[in-house]
């Protein structure tokens, strides 16, 4: 599968290159013409003879003729739509697949995913795209929402072009009347300092530390040390030991911090569910695509409800916390949820259940010798 994605993609980067050259030859004959066009245009508004005229339009004519541009042009484009098409039979060649594997029918809500995109659009700043696929896939996304994605990506496109102040403002606006001092209202004051500092110089950065800084003193003290020791390098913060206050990852991470904010407020996921869903997908393809291949000689895998392989996607996909049973070793699931025993030792249901044979009688915890009655166990609700 790796040899097969690397040959795909080195074909996708000829393709790109082919792509690029192509642009540039389009753009080169495009602008040659235009500089004849433009040349005898020049000519006819100084010249009021008729036969004059008539003999340089003549002449640009049999220069355009000449030079072959157009066709240029076709050949150009000829060619690259003949590497597109040489690069889908070259995927072809590297991915075969089976019949069943892409083939297998589930039931998908196309009601559910059609909100799932329309959300997707509107979440990345497209709102006529959005309002577009709403009116054509019949869904609707209530205008609060659609308002709030708005403003969300106005504020994320101004942050990196790292202006703080539409960040900062709806933040105020959030917390007025709550009381709250908020960790990225803390953040954003913190990046505003620092901002002015190497931009304003120290007066501006202190005088705005009195006013916005001085509410956080009992929640962030050594974070405001710090950013009062820059005073003391403020015309060369890059060699200070404060130099990692300048990062660029900080502006990366505002964004994260500030579009989760949001998206907790909205009641949304902090993350695009279709991406991650894309995201997820993806990375299983290649182990579904090894698993299909051995399972199509065995067994119909297309019938399972549930697959007999584990598929890790890593960290990243791990959205809520995981019980297993330290004895069957199995993952807790609405049908077998996790049970703590009155020592405090935490089984599946079904090893409760096998441990306590004699519903009478207390059992043993295989963990520690204390007995156990079944009516004492609790179900875990993480």
């Amino acid at each position: 599968m790796s040899d097969a994605l690397f040959s795909a993609i080195r074909d996708i980067d000829r393709v790109a290159k082919k792509q690029r050259t192509c642009s540039a030859k389009t753009v080169q004959y495009l602008s040659q013409m235009e500089n004849e066009i433009r040349q005898t245009k020049e000519k006819l508004e100084t010249c009021s003879n008729s036969s004059e005229r008539k003999q340089l339009m003549k002449e640009l004519q049999d220069k355009l003729l000449q030079l072959e541009l157009p066709g240029q042009i076709a050949a150009q484009q000829k060619e690259f739509y003949g590497s597109v098409s040489r690069l889908g039979k070259s995927i072809d060649k590297h991915f075969s697949h089976s019949a069943s594997f892409g083939n297998r029918e589930t039931k998908l809500d196309e009601k559910l995913l059609d909100q799932v995109i329309a959300n997707h659009l509107f979440r990345e700043g497209q709102p006529d795209l959005g309002q577009t696929f709403c009116k054509e896939a019949k869904v609707s996304v209530s205008e609060d929402l659609k308002r709030a994605f708005l403003d969300m990506h106005i504020i994320v496109t101004e942050l990196q072009k790292h202006s703080l102040m539409p960040a900062l403002e709806w933040v105020k606006r959030q917390n007025k009347g709550e009381g709250r001092n908020s960790p990225l209202e803390f953040k954003l004051h913190s990046m505003q300092f620092i901002h002015l500092l190497t931009s304003q110089g120290c007066n501006a950065a202190l005088e705005y530390a009195r006013l916005n800084l001085s509410k956080f003193a009992s929640t962030h003290m050594l974070e405001i040390r710090q950013l009062m020791g820059c005073l003391l390098y403020h015309n060369n913060i890059e060699r200070s030991p404060y130099r990692e206050l300048l990062s660029e990852t900080h502006w990366e991470d505002i964004q994260q911090d500030f579009m989760r904010e949001c998206c907790n407020l909205m009641g949304q996921a902090c993350e695009s569910p279709l991406l991650v869903t894309s995201a997820a997908g993806a990375l299983a393809i290649p182990t579904l695509a090894k698993f299909a291949t051995v399972m199509a000689k065995k067994q119909d895998w297309t019938s399972m409800e549930q697959l007999p392989v584990e598929i890790e996607l890593g960290h990243d996909f791990t959205f809520y916390s995981i019980f297993a049973c330290p004895i069957s070793r199995d993952q807790a699931s609405p049908d077998d949820p996790p049970m703590m025993l009155p020592c405090g030792h935490v089984l599946s249901k079904q090893s409760v259940t096998k441990l306590n044979k004699n519903n009478s009688k207390p059992f043993k915890c295989p963990y520690c010798p204390s007995e156990q009655k079944y009516s004492d166990c609790l179900q875990i609700t993480f």
